[in-house]
Order: C-alpha cells, then structure tokens, then sequence
C-alpha cells in the first residue's frame, strides 16, 4: 500500500455551506492516515460575500493561509480594511485578524485554497463531521487506481 496520496478537486464532493458557498477538504488527518497540513477548496458564487462577512468576518487563533485561484472584481477584508485581490495571491493571516470575501462587485465566481496547520482550525471539517460522519467524501473511491492505471 502506497503512504503517499493523490487528491484530485474533480473527485472530492463538495459540502455546501450556504447557497452561496461551497468547501471541498483536500488534504486532512482522515484522508492522509496521519497528522498533514489541512487544505481546502472553498468555492463563493459572483455577486456575494461570504456568510463570515457579518459582523466583520472571523478570526481565528492561528495564521491561516489564502491561495487565490479565481476571481474577477473582488476583496479580502482585513480587519475592515478592503484588500483588492487577483488569481495568484498568497495573503497570510495571522490569528486574531478578522477577515471574509467581499465578491459582490465580480461576475466571477471567488475560488481559492485555505491552508491551515491543523484540521480541527477549520470549522467547516467540523461540520463535515457532524453532517456526514467524515471529513471527505470522494465521487469514485478507485479514482486513483484508475487515473494512474497503465497499459501493459
């Protein structure tokens, strides 16, 4: 048996949040077999904010780590502070900073990766757990066999 993973965003199931928001885990605990760096897809529709935007965002503990993938016309508000962002940012964000998406300017949809050093920082893996008794659901459990399958 392989110890290392291949994780395809095709092939992870996304949890949806909000009508607006969506999270696929990528990388976990659970899915690894052991203590890795949580990563997440996370998915906010054109024209919306994120459902932390009220109150001025969350703030959690520790750094978190955003990777921008996508997005047109859009913000990462920073302690009220509004961050005009394109595809290929890193923003680090250190625990206590409150923090959301602004996308309501965009007719893009907001995607990106959020890094976090622990799993259970991320309080949608919670969820996850909670909603389906684990913290990833794959599409096709021989995704992997059968992407890397050769011919002999």
């Amino acid at each position: 048996m392989a110890k290392w993973k291949l994780v395809n965003s095709e092939n992870v199931e996304p949890y949806v949040c909000s009508p607006d928001y969506s999270s696929k885990i990528m990388t976990g605990d659970e899915m690894a077999g052991h203590p890795v760096v949580n990563i997440n897809e996370g998915t906010l529709k054109a024209g919306t904010k994120n459902p932390g935007s009220s109150g001025g965002g969350e703030a959690h503990e520790d750094t978190e780590i955003y990777y921008i993938i996508e997005c047109g016309d859009s913000y990462v508000v920073l302690d009220d502070e509004p961050l005009p962002v394109k595809a290929g940012d890193i923003i680090v964000i250190p625990g206590g900073v409150r923090h959301y998406i602004d996308n309501t300017k965009s007719e893009t949809d907001f995607r990106l990766f959020t890094f976090w050093s622990r799993q259970d920082q991320n309080g949608v893996y919670h969820e996850r757990l909670k909603d389906w008794g684990t913290s990833v659901r794959y599409k096709d459990k021989d995704y992997t066999e059968k992407r890397l399958k050769r011919k002999k």
